[in-house]
């Protein structure tokens, strides 16, 4: 079955405007090379799920094209704004933005643009599991150890993040 053919047995059993694909344009595993064409191949894609009624998708704006999750020095590409004006002018749903969004700031700049309808965090919720509030209220972010990522040490690095009022109270006791 091809992505295409699955876009469309899940659009046929869940519903029009029910199911959602995440594109992660930039993105590389292992030997994969990368897309020479990851624009039209983008915009090729944007189209045919929103002619076949996909309520979302959902762009990894930034991502680590060499490297590994322990190395702190990595390269980036990104999705360009002119890029995201060709989706939003061809794709009907909602587009969520995700990937390097680490302030509120910069989520607020990129949704201001009115290029995307939602911005998505990943990696701040995993060092921040209060992160809404930390937003909401300005308190500073924490940031988590890549070096924990995807290993076998157990809960450390993933769920051993305290909340601000645990980091405060904490931190008035020393």
């Amino acid at each position: 079955m091809t992505s295409k053919e699955t876009v469309d047995e899940a659009v046929r059993v869940l519903g029009l405007g029910r199911v959602g694909v995440r594109l992660s344009p930039f993105g590389i595993f292992n030997s994969m090379p990368a897309d020479p064409d990851v624009e039209e191949t983008l915009l090729y894609l944007a189209r045919e799920l929103g002619q076949r009624g996909v309520a979302y998708i959902h762009l990894l704006y930034e991502l680590m094209l060499a490297g590994n999750m322990e190395s702190a020095t990595f390269e980036k590409a990104h999705i360009e704004h002119a890029v995201l004006a060709k989706i939003r002018a061809i794709f009907p749903g909602t587009i969520i933005w995700c990937g390097g969004f680490t302030t509120r700031e910069a989520a607020q700049e990129a949704l201001d643009t009115g290029l995307v309808d939602l911005i998505a965090f990943g990696r701040p919720y995993i060092a921040n599991p209060d992160l809404v509030e930390r937003l909401r209220n300005g308190w500073p972010l924490a940031v988590a150890d890549r070096s924990t990522y995807y290993t076998r040490r157990g809960p450390v690095g993933f769920t051993d993040f305290p909340r601000w009022e645990e980091e405060q109270a904490v931190a008035a006791t020393d």
